[in-house]
């Protein structure tokens, strides 16, 4: 600080340059104080914040945690899915398990919110990760978890991939004590179960959306979990599928008239807001066949197989030239299988 025997201090600041000088250096210091306390006081929010942000009773005892319509960002922090939360007379049933370690922890919190029974089974409805990362925290806990016999096999052969790719995209700290954990209990098929109080029907249309993908209907409500069969509101990932055996499932959806259906992604729905996405996969079909047809290599098909009527779906950009390039390579294997001109064999579901 400057004295006012300093006579520059002086006639610069006047009498009152002492406090003035005081004021001008303390100041900005206090301002930097204040403005990281705010922003340490930010970040320890948003680590304490639940990644269950919208939990929506769909019918009694029947809940879903809802996701972002959006691919997984550090933001959102990988919450892009529908988990599903099933309250029964004994227990409780999970529709999928998150994205990570953390995520079911905070899916477990909004559980323990509702009831204070058990966990007695979750079930993995198709591989995609943002639906079986919980896995290894429920397994801890002896929670024994169930899906079709192909999607173990596919978390076993890729979700060690999926959870480098994760930890890249979220951090290490996000995705921290989460690890790949196969299902535990596996169907070949269309079942029902009694479990918890609930009735559940399996439903399983064959390699339809992905391998092994299954849907889950509690007979009680009524609802139904469609898992990896369903996406609304939003380009649906097709990088797996065999879009004929997809169709035939979501026909038998509307045929069972669900009083809802919980989709994978996207808000809670009627089985009328299914025909978009019926629509978008004929036409997503349609497209490929033609490009092939027309002699169209790989390395073109996106640029040729553009839908300008999808352009404005939520996650265009990000998926529908992945699910033309994959759905081209399909076309492939239908011709040297000898399906193109027929239907493929389609096994039963749950009458």
């Amino acid at each position: 600080m400057y004295l006012m025997t300093d006579p520059f201090a002086a006639r610069r600041y006047g009498t009152d340059g002492p406090l003035l000088i005081f004021l001008a250096i303390v100041m900005p210091l206090l301002q930097a104080v204040a403005i990281g306390g705010v922003l340490a006081c930010s970040m320890s929010v948003q680590a304490q914040t639940s990644r269950v942000t919208s939990l929506q009773q769909v019918a009694p005892g029947i809940y879903a945690a809802l996701g972002q319509i959006s691919v997984a960002t550090p933001q959102n922090r990988g919450v892009v899915a529908n988990q599903g939360i099933i309250v029964g007379e004994d227990g409780v049933i999970l529709i999928g398990t998150g994205t990570s370690a953390r995520h079911m922890t905070d899916i477990l919190a909004a559980v323990r919110g509702l009831t204070p029974k058990p966990i007695m089974l979750a079930i993995n409805t198709h591989q995609n990760p943002a639906f079986v990362f919980g896995n290894g925290t429920l397994a801890l806990q002896g929670v024994p978890i169930l899906a079709h016999e192909d999607v173990a096999a596919l978390i076993s052969q890729r979700c060690e991939k999926c959870l480098q790719k994760l930890n890249h995209i979220l951090g290490p700290e996000e995705m921290e004590g989460t690890r790949v954990v196969v299902p535990t209990r596996t169907v070949d098929g269309a079942m029902s179960i009694d479990i918890a109080g609930r009735h559940l029907d399996i439903l399983y249309y064959g390699h339809s959306s992905s391998p092994g993908s299954i849907a889950v209907v509690d007979r009680k409500s009524g609802v139904l979990f469609a898992g990896g069969l369903a996406s609304i509101g939003r380009i649906p990932d097709a990088k797996d599928a065999r879009i004929y055996a997809w169709l035939v499932a979501l026909e038998d959806f509307k045929k069972r008239r669900p009083s809802r259906i919980v989709p994978g992604e996207g808000p809670i729905s009627s089985v009328a807001e299914l025909d978009n996405l019926v629509d978008y996969l004929n036409a997503l079909q349609e497209v490929v066949e033609q490009t092939f047809q027309a002699g169209i290599g790989l390395g073109s098909v996106a640029e040729s197989s553009q839908l300008p009527q999808y352009e404005h779906w939520p996650l265009y950009d990000n998926v529908h030239d992945i699910n033309v390039e994959h759905q081209y390579l399909e076309v492939e294997r239908r011709i040297l299988d000898g399906e193109l001109k027929g239907k493929p064999e389609i096994p039963p579901h749950v009458q």
